[in-house]
């Protein structure tokens, strides 16, 4: 069971792996040009590196840069997670994704930080994507027509724009309450969605929360402590804030 900590965009999930941090901010983050950059990165004995980068870098390359700085073996876990401190959420900033572009997002939130250590479950959904989907949680959609069985089903969510229906309970908060309550979950390709009957998966009662073209899923730190959810297991949808664009009024 996972705890969702509101309607509209916030879920929350425990994460304690060991980490090597870097921090960019104000004071660490100088723009030399319109092509380079220095970010100042911490590592876990609290020394830090200036390192000058290009502003096109990418996620796998900055690993790649720092596996090589450390002296670190190689074994394709190490990441990159991106920490907002005011809302206590991170996430793991994909591969392919600009790390400036990401930076963009975060204002005058000088506390937001840049985390380089190994997530060992960073391609397990590629590797094993049937242990995501456990068959009571997924639904043929109607442009399969119900005759793939569950393992065709998951390679044709992998490798087509056919997607399969997941669904389930969450725990959720609406904002300002205190109380917690327990609703049906419905994510489709057309975004995430909650039932107000019960399970029932009509229009009618299937009620809009979140859609991920333009999003982002993090996990949540201390969610019990912060948030008094039920327990440190779940996540969060939130849209993405990068130059030229802004949240939308529901998150």
């Amino acid at each position: 069971m996972f705890p969702c900590s509101s309607l509209k965009a916030w879920f929350t999930m425990l994460c304690t792996q060991p980490y090597i941090g870097c921090r960019v901010g104000s004071n660490s983050h100088v723009c030399l040009s319109p092509n380079r950059g220095v970010i100042k990165v911490y590592n876990e004995d609290n020394t830090s590196r200036a390192v000058e980068v290009p502003t096109d870098i990418t996620a796998r390359d900055i690993c790649q840069l720092f596996v090589m700085k450390n002296h670190c073996i190689d074994d394709h876990s190490w990441t990159l997670f991106e920490q907002l401190s005011h809302p206590g959420i991170e996430r793991t900033i994909e591969d392919h994704e600009s790390v400036m572009e990401v930076l963009s997002g975060w204002g005058m939130d000088t506390e937001s930080r840049l985390y380089f250590r190994k997530n060992y479950a960073k391609y397990e959904f590629f590797n094993k994507p049937l242990d995501f989907f456990p068959d009571h949680m997924v639904s043929l959609s109607s442009e399969t027509n119900g005759i793939m069985n569950h393992s065709q089903l998951i390679q044709t969510f992998l490798n087509s724009s056919t997607c399969p229906e997941i669904h389930g309970h969450l725990h959720a908060k609406e904002q300002g309450r205190k109380s917690w309550k327990k609703f049906y979950f419905v994510l489709r390709r057309s975004g995430l969605y909650f039932s107000n009957k019960g399970t029932s998966k009509e229009p009618r009662h299937l009620q809009f929360i979140a859609e991920f073209s333009d999003g982002d899923v993090y996990t949540l730190l201390s969610a019990k402590k912060i948030h008094g959810a039920p327990t440190d297991y779940g996540f969060c949808v939130k849209a993405q804030l990068r130059k030229g664009k802004s949240f939308p009024s529901s998150v």
